[in-house]
């Protein structure tokens, strides 16, 4: 991480401050250390009573005294002092202080006490380096363990870099030398930023049954107003066929709080006329605000996870059209969201895993007896778990396994806004999307992909891949009525294609076939998918 050279980041400092100041490297020799000068010279060992550590101000009292503790007592030689040198410097290594060294000073040992002095190199500048979007001052105020004067921890120098390049479009890096004035290290940090704007646009044909096939969206955003960290965006998706299939708008403004915490505000208005679903289904218009409160929580080398809760306003001026009668059911209410999400990356593999719990609190928005007009028997106090599982794993030569398992288990009754749907892209690919809800269900879905036919020197940013894919999952719907189906199943399997170059454009195609018969959708009835992005 440090541009020293390729060692690992306590190593590249001690090995700078080595190379930079020669007197220290004598000085952590003990054969050319000062040496301890006991008034008993000529006996074998000496009593050592006490340890008096001069200049240890990082470390607490308790753990200076458990370092040096095992090399008191009688019959010590000078080794027995240089290794308790040794296991202070250890302490204050293990702490993250690797710029600290332990010396034994010139002395004469009376009445059993040995003195050890602790070095403390600070920083001595703090410079940035290549920022073309953020502000030189704002990003040292973001580096608190690299403050001119501060010893470096390297703890919490890493905590403070991942923290930096977690916003979108920031890359820090640290590089350290010796510092101009003796003693002191100086720091850069080499920036490489991007414009903080950024936007998409989207084609697609993922499309619900008895609506127009084309979906055309776009988003813009950008992540560093007031020079604080924070995002304002908005986006859009409309059926350009036909405006009345699809009208979906929305926007949110997320103002980062510290490092860790963010408060995000957003809201969505969709507008549609046409059944999704065909035989019984919910159209109509609606909005939904919300407010997410979330956290990165403490994150180690490969595991990144977060945390965050959420409360939202949802009102639909929805209709049920049930044998050609429409019915007016609109319903408010007031869900609270609870999400956590957690990444691990390693040389070969990759694994995601997000769990979410959605509650409504009774007596808030519509009662049982107005939901319960849109679903039956549903009510004012539902709650439901909704995860997913994914899995990336390299193979030989190139290629690459790919397994998904997704799901949604509920308490009873939902009303359709809150039910899973299975079929599409991201569920059973073959089927269109939404062909069937249900309160509860899972997903699965495997994925062999071929080795990448880009190859150069920035592979991770331009490939283009084959796959044949598996994809299943079943549906379940609670307290039916006589007339309605309990269980909806998918499956299909197929082949596709995916692309992604330069970072700027990308795409999927994807050909499935339905192995069983559900809704629109006949066994054997080959349905392509398409989706192209182009981001900038």
């Amino acid at each position: 991480m440090f541009a020293v050279n390729n060692l690992p980041p306590f190593l590249k400092l001690i090995s700078l401050l080595l190379r930079q100041f020669p007197a220290l490297a004598v000085l952590l020799s003990m054969s050319s250390a000062a040496r301890v000068h006991s008034q008993e010279d000529a006996a074998p060992g000496m009593y050592i009573t006490e340890y008096r550590v001069l200049g240890a101000t990082r470390l607490d009292k308790r753990s200076v005294e458990k370092a040096v503790y095992p090399f008191l007592g009688p019959e010590r030689r000078p080794e027995d002092v240089d290794a308790a040198r040794a296991a202070l410097e250890k302490a204050y290594r293990d702490a993250g202080y690797a710029t600290v060294s332990v010396t034994i000073p010139q002395q004469r040992v009376r009445k059993g006490v040995v003195l050890l002095q602790v070095n403390e190199t600070l920083v001595g500048r703090l410079r940035v380096h290549g920022s073309r979007y953020h502000d030189i001052e704002r990003l040292k105020q973001r580096a608190p363990s690299m403050a001119e004067g501060a010893l470096l921890n390297f703890k919490a120098v890493n905590q403070d870099i991942a923290a930096l390049n977690r916003q979108s479009g920031l890359r820090v890096t640290p590089a350290l030398r010796a510092g101009v004035i003796p003693g002191t290290v100086d720091i850069d940090l080499n920036v490489q930023d991007e414009l903080p704007l950024k936007g998409s646009l989207e084609i697609n044909n993922r499309h619900s049954a008895n609506t127009t096939p084309w979906r055309f969206s776009g988003s813009l955003s950008y992540s560093n107003l007031w020079q604080a960290g924070h995002s304002l965006g908005a986006s859009f998706q409309v059926a350009p066929e036909r405006l009345d299939d699809a009208r979906v708008f929305s926007a949110f403004y997320q103002a980062a709080l510290d490092d860790a915490w963010t408060l995000t505000l957003q809201g969505t208005r969709q507008d549609s006329d046409v059944s999704t679903l065909g035989g019984s289904a919910v159209v109509g218009r609606g909005e939904v605000l919300g407010l997410r409160l979330r956290t990165t929580l403490p994150d180690k080398e490969g595991f990144y996870h977060s945390l965050s809760i959420g409360l939202d306003r949802k009102s639909f001026e929805q209709d049920i059209i049930v044998a050609g009668q429409v019915i007016a059911s609109p319903v408010t209410y007031y869900p609270i969201s609870i999400d956590y999400g957690a990444t691990v990356l390693a040389k070969r593999h990759g694994t995601d895993v997000n769990l979410g719990l959605v509650l409504h609190v009774p007596r808030f928005g519509s009662d049982s007896g107005e939901l319960s007009n849109s679903r039956y028997k549903a009510n004012d106090g539902f709650i439901y778990l909704r995860g997913d599982f994914s899995h990336t794993h390299d193979l030989p030569g190139g290629f690459e396994a790919f397994v998904k398992l997704q799901g949604q288990a509920s308490s009873g009754p939902l009303i359709n806004n809150e039910q899973l749907s299975g079929g599409g892209l991201s569920t059973v690919r073959g089927y269109l999307e939404s062909t069937a809800l249900g309160d509860s269900g899972a997903f699965a879905t495997l994925e062999l992909r071929s080795p990448s036919l880009l190859k150069s020197d920035d592979e991770g940013r331009s490939e283009w891949r084959f796959h044949a894919f598996a994809d299943a999952g079943t549906l379940v719907l609670d307290s039916t009525l006589p007339e309605q189906e309990s269980e909806f199943n998918l499956a299909s399997v197929g082949v596709g294609t995916r692309f992604r170059v330069l970072d700027h454009f990308s795409g999927t195609v994807d050909a499935g076939l339905p192995l069983i018969q559900q809704g629109l959708t006949r066994v054997g009835e080959l349905l392509i998918s398409v989706r192209f992005m182009a981001e900038f």
